[in-house]
């Protein structure tokens, strides 16, 4: 994880790397010109150039500040005028370090409590009908991230879609659990910024039309945290309607130590406050009046989608009443077409620390307990070296496997297609020699295909010809999905699969997904996907 922190340290300060979703080629276009839109709480004024639109930082929720600092989202404030939406609005608050970023505490703190933003894109020009949507929630472990790490306007344009990039509320701010929160009116909470991307969903089912787009037509896509909140939104009777597809990029939300109760994660609320000094009768008014950034660097007690010590969503509450999994299995959830995937080597970017055979049998033995000499056993360390064995189980146990597992519950009710990104040659921004191992299909890199553009991890201007035509593949699947069958070259799973493996030299189908990543194994272990 050392890697992933540092490179977010590193590109803090370079706005046009951390925040491609500024869109300068549209902003500063020679033929760039002011573009009007109406929503429900006023006029908001973007910019069109170079054959696409953006609206940037328009606010889907009131600043969650002062007392409504952990409060459900509530209602944009109306204004009279025009509103500027050429600028994209502030990150939620986040700290950026290596612990941090798994929910260890400490760190740099960047970003604001008034960050409950969204981002249009759209191609140039009035529509003749209105354009499918595709709504995108970005991952981070749930500490960190923004919709503006992302540029989708080169998928809108080649795509004719709008396409829209949200925040979120993140760590303690957006997943802290507390018994005393009852007394609020918000149970137990811990899904605070579940809330919020809810919140965003139905502003976009309001107020798209007025930006060209169709809310009957909504694709809901998200990556890493993302898909595991979008898989829980999944269960949640609030979003029954709001999207009528979804594509869930390497996150398996049935990985055991993700799943976690509301109460289970506000039994730790008191020791949060008390590690912080609010040892009074009211440690939620005292936590209040902390400022965002002791709150953003303070370690969680809790388990999330890390396990121990981090943050994530949680169920049996008001917003996800049953444990995703149980509801899942019993098929209480919203039945729409999924596609549901995975990177063929996720777990290479959070492996480069592990450099020898002692690292990596106190790893997995930490990792996985009493397990751990069964791991070892079957992730043995070959010429390689330790770092791809550990980056293997935990690719499998982590993201493979909960994935096949989520396929094939959700096939037994609803249509479901799966795929593995297998582009061992995906481009870094970081040479090999500085990051210690060959990355290959690393966990996100998959997302410069899907936009087609740059972000933190990757620049799209050294792909090769054959990856500039998978980019386009997959922009034009992702696009695609719901609006067209995709016919025997992506056939529907059934049971264990096929999954469709895509590689810059050609796709192929697959049905040895389960074989190759040991679920066998991992399905006689505790760390087994919940079926």
């Amino acid at each position: 994880m050392r890697l992933l922190s540092l490179l977010f340290a590193s590109l803090v300060l370079a706005a046009c790397a951390v925040h491609p979703g500024k869109v300068l080629s549209i902003k500063f276009a020679p033929d760039a010109r002011p573009v009007l839109a109406a929503t429900e709480a006023g006029t908001v004024r973007g910019v069109e150039g170079a054959g696409a639109r953006a609206f940037l930082g328009v606010p889907f929720a009131r600043p969650p500040v002062g007392e409504l600092r952990w409060r459900a989202p509530q209602p944009v404030e109306g204004w009279s005028g025009v509103r500027d939406a050429t600028r994209i609005g502030s990150d939620c608050t986040q700290a950026i370090g290596r612990k941090a970023i798994l929910g260890g505490g400490g760190g740099l703190v960047v970003g604001s409590e008034d960050c409950l933003y969204l981002n249009i894109y759209a191609p140039a020009g009035e529509p003749q009908r209105r354009r499918p949507v595709m709504v995108y929630i970005p991952g981070g472990a749930f500490t960190v991230g923004s919709g503006a790490n992302y540029d989708p306007s080169r998928l809108a344009v080649d795509q004719d879609r709008v396409v829209v990039t949200l925040n979120y509320r993140l760590g303690a701010l957006g997943w802290l659990a507390h018994p005393q929160f009852q007394a609020e009116g918000e149970g137990f909470g811990g899904n605070f910024g579940l809330m919020d991307q809810l919140a965003a969903l139905k502003w976009v089912n309001r107020n798209v039309a007025a930006f060209g787009g169709d809310p009957a037509n909504v694709t809901l896509f998200a990556e890493s945290a993302g898909a595991w909140a979008a898989c829980y939104l999944m269960t949640s009777p609030q979003a029954e309607g709001l999207y009528q597809r979804m594509i869930l990029q390497s996150g398996g939300c049935l990985e055991p130590s993700s799943l976690v109760s509301a109460e289970e994660a506000a039994a730790s609320g008191p020791l949060f406050a008390r590690r912080l000094g609010c040892t009074g009768a009211d440690q939620i008014a005292c936590l209040k009046a902390l400022p965002a950034w002791r709150l953003s660097r303070a370690p969680s007690v809790r388990a999330g989608i890390n396990g121990p010590g981090s943050w994530g969503p949680v169920h049996t509450d008001a917003t996800v009443p049953e444990n995703p999994a149980l509801a899942i299995d019993q098929g209480r959830f919203t039945r729409v077409p999924v596609i549901v995937g995975t990177n063929l080597d996720e777990g290479r970017l959070f492996a480069n620390e592990v450099k020898d055979m002692d690292r990596y049998q106190k790893e997995t033995l930490w990792m996985y307990g009493d397990v751990g000499p069964r791991v070892l056993d079957r992730y043995p360390v070959g010429p390689d070296g330790p770092a791809y064995a550990i980056a293997a189980n935990f690719t499998d146990q982590r993201f493979a496997c909960p994935s096949q597992a989520l396929r094939r519950q959700l096939s037994r009710y609803t249509p479901v297609w799966g795929y593995e990104f297998a582009d061992r040659d995906a481009p870094f921004v970081l040479p090999d020699g500085i990051v210690g191992l060959d990355l290959g299909a690393y966990h996100a890199s998959e997302l410069a295909y899907v936009f087609g553009t740059s972000w933190i991890f990757a620049d799209v201007d050294r792909f090769t010809p054959e990856q500039k035509a998978l980019s386009l593949r997959m922009q034009g699947l992702w696009a695609g999905f719901g609006q067209q069958d995709f016919g025997a070259e992506w056939p529907r799973v059934a049971g264990a699969g096929p999954v469709r493996v895509f590689t810059a030299q050609g796709d192929r189908l697959d049905d040895a997904f389960f074989a190759r990543h040991n679920c066998d194994f991992w399905d006689g272990t505790p760390f087994g996907a919940v079926h």
